[in-house]
C-alpha cells in the first residue's frame, strides 16, 4: 500500500513537473540519506539510509517509465487523428496529381528490405500542404520491428540535387502497414513540378519472400499516375517466379535483368496507370534459390 501511495504521488509530481525535476528530488534525497549516515555514525542508520535511496531510486525509475509509456500511447493517438484528418482532406479534395514515381527496393538475404524512392507531382490548388503515403509489407508484422524502421524525407532541387529534409508524421493504422505524412515547407504554386525522395529502411518487410512464400509489390494511387517504375532487386544469387496483379494495361510492361552486382532484378513499368487501380507483381523465389530467412 505504502508503495503504490508513493508511485502515485510520484506521477501526480512528475505531472506537474516533469522528468528533470524528478531526478533532482531523488539524487537531493540520496544525498541527505548518506550526510544522515556519516553525522549518526550508526551502521543501522547507514543501512536504513541506504535502503531508503535504493527504494526511492526504484519507484522514481516506476514512475518515470510508466510516464513515458503513457506519452507515447498518447503520441501514437495524436499522430493517428492527423492521418485521419489528412485522410478525409485527401479523400474529398484530390490537390495534386503525381506525374512520376520511381521506386527501387532492395530485398537482403533474411527479408530486410532498402526502398528508395522518388516522387514528382503537380500541384492542381494554391494549397497544397501534405500529401499521404501508405507503405505496407506482405505480413502482419508485429509491432516489435516498428522500432527498426526508419523513415527520412527530402526535398529535390530543379536539377536534382538533395535539398533540407521535410517533416513527416508517421503511424500504424495496423500491423505492417505504416502511413506517412509529408509536410512541404510552404505550399508549391498551382501547376508546378515538385519532387521530393523517400528512404525507408524496413527490417523484415519481405520475410514471405526470404522464407519461399509469394510476396506481392503493387503501386495504387488515389490519383492518376502519368508514369511509374517499380524495380525490385533480389538478393544475390536469388531467382524469382513472376506474375502480375491486378489486371494488365496497355502501359503494363514487367522485365527481368541484373544490376551492376550481378543482382537479379524485376522491373515494372507502368504508364497512365488510372486512379484507384492496383497493378504490381507476385513474386517467390526459385527453389534452387533456397529459404534466405532466419526471423
Amino acid at each position: 500500500m505504502l508503495l503504490r501511495e508513493m508511485i502515485l504521488f510520484l506521477e501526480e509530481f512528475l505531472r506537474g513537473h516533469g522528468p528533470p525535476a524528478v531526478a533532482k528530488a531523488v539524487v537531493g534525497l540520496m544525498s541527505f540519506a548518506v550526510l544522515l549516515g556519516a553525522v549518526l555514525g550508526s551502521t543501522a542508520v547507514k543501512s536504513g539510509a541506504l535502503v531508503a535511496a535504493i527504494l526511492l531510486v526504484t519507484v522514481g525509475g516506476i514512475a518515470l517509465v510508466t510516464n513515458r509509456g503513457a506519452e507515447r500511447r498518447d503520441l501514437e493517438v495524436q499522430k493517428m487523428l492527423v492521418s485521419r484528418y489528412c485522410n478525409h482532406i485527401d479523400r474529398t479534395s484530390s490537390a495534386y496529381e503525381i506525374c512520376e514515381w520511381n521506386e527501387t527496393l532492395v530485398v537482403r538475404e533474411r527479408g530486410d528490405t532498402h526502398a528508395k524512392v522518388t516522387v514528382k507531382l503537380r500541384p492542381l490548388q494554391n494549397d497544397l500542404m501534405f500529401i499521404r503515403l501508405k507503405f505496407g509489407c506482405g505480413w502482419p508484422q508485429p509491432a516489435r520491428y516498428r522500432r527498426g524502421v526508419q523513415l527520412t524525407v527530402r526535398s529535390l532541387l530543379v536539377d536534382g540535387s538533395p535539398g533540407t529534409t521535410l517533416h513527416k508524421t508517421v503511424s500504424w493504422p495496423k500491423d505492417g502497414t505504416m502511413t506517412a505524412i509529408i509536410h512541404f515547407h510552404t505550399p508549391p504554386p498551382e501547376n508546378s513540378e515538385i519532387s521530393f525522395s523517400i528512404d525507408l529502411e524496413w527490417p523484415k518487410r519481405c520475410l514471405p519472400l526470404a522464407e519461399g512464400s509469394p510476396d506481392e509489390f503493387s503501386l495504387m494511387c488515389r490519383q492518376r499516375v502519368t508514369r511509374a517504375v517499380y524495380r525490385i532487386v533480389l538478393p544475390a544469387g536469388a531467382d524469382a517466379y513472376t506474375e502480375p496483379i491486378g489486371e494488365p494495361s496497355a502501359g503494363y510492361r514487367l522485365s527481368k535483368g541484373q544490376d551492376v552486382d550481378g543482382r537479379r532484378t524485376v522491373t515494372l513499368e507502368l504508364a497512365d496507370l488510372p486512379a484507384r487501380h492496383c497493378a504490381g507483381v507476385r513474386m517467390q523465389l526459385k527453389q534452387e534459390s533456397g529459404a534466405l530467412s532466419a526471423r
